[in-house]
């Protein structure tokens, strides 16, 4: 009989719990007189030119699109746009926000905004972007079905894949030991939350796995401490207890789980407890949250409010 401490791994691929939202997705075809005010909003945007030419202004900078031309604005930057050529011009514009530090640190890596047509990373994203069209146009005349929703779903992650490569690319940047150091810590914290998902129970003490990190990684726990939070803003402990909320969230949105169940499933052995740790979180307790998810769920853009 095999034990199970015989089996020898092949391969291993990191969990996936991204925290995702597309937003506003559309293409537009609009008269050379069109234009959009100044704004900024709290999402990534990749805003792609199909057709004529325009004019964006990015955080005060002036960028001439035409076809094939890419913008990649993010978050907080201000924006507006105008026509620049007598025939008017058709645009495609994808917007998503994510809830992953690492992600966000690799989209943040380069700071160029404008990639013209023949650019490596307008023409890495050029595929899915095309496929989104198409599901785009097909959307706006019947509602899309399951399968093609994956469509979608699997054309974003490949846009968000090529994405992240080209722009890692575009940065020429090799990790410091620092960044790298923080990055297994935080694969450390990963696996303390795949623990507590796998056994129901949180494994060990904050100082515990502090220690134990710190010695895998040959530094000392102030060192975890210091580095981490050089790295990427935050302690350790913040870290996790945001992971552990995306966490809560998803399960709370995107399952019928009860809340007893779910506190079970994220290693705390009450339901008080539970809620009272996601009310400190969110200022909500976990029902609310849930109820409001419910409610805004079926909420959509069809006047493709986010330009």
């Amino acid at each position: 009989m095999t034990k199970l401490s015989d089996a020898v791994y092949l391969g291993r691929l990191p969990d996936v719990r991204m925290s995702f939202q597309l937003l506003g997705l559309h293409a537009r075809k609009v008269d050379s007189s069109w234009t959009y005010p100044s704004h900024e909003h709290s999402m990534y945007e990749v805003h792609w030119m199909m057709d004529g030419q325009m004019n964006m202004v990015v955080n005060g900078q002036s960028y001439r699109q035409s076809v094939g031309d890419l913008l990649f604005i993010r978050p907080g930057m201000t924006h507006s746009c105008t026509g620049a050529g007598p025939e008017g011009f058709t645009y495609f514009s994808v917007h998503f926000s994510i809830h992953d530090t690492s992600f966000c640190r690799e989209l943040n890596r380069c700071k160029d905004i404008y990639y013209p047509a023949n650019s490596n990373l307008a023409l890495g994203l050029s595929s899915s972007l095309s496929t989104l069209y198409g599901l785009a146009t097909e959307h706006l005349s019947n509602s899309l079905s399951s399968s093609k929703q994956m469509k979608v779903h699997a054309a974003v992650f490949e846009l968000l894949g090529s994405l992240v490569g080209q722009l890692s690319q575009q940065a020429s940047v090799t990790l410091s030991r620092k960044e790298t150091i923080a990055h297994q810590i935080a694969e450390h914290i990963e696996d303390s939350v795949r623990y507590i998902h796998l056994h129901g129970e949180i494994q060990e003490s904050e100082r515990t796995w502090i220690q134990d990190i710190a010695k895998s990684l040959s530094v000392s726990p102030s060192q975890v401490n210091r580095i981490f939070r050089q790295v990427y803003g935050i302690a350790p402990r913040k870290f996790l207890s945001e992971t552990l909320l995306n966490e809560a969230q998803r399960l709370l949105k995107q399952t019928d789980l009860n809340i007893d169940h779910i506190a079970m499933m994220l290693g705390y052995k009450t339901n008080a407890h539970f809620s009272r740790q996601f009310k400190r979180w969110t200022g909500i307790a976990p029902s609310e949250y849930r109820s409001h998810s419910q409610q805004t769920a079926v909420a959509d853009h069809p006047d493709g409010s986010y330009r």
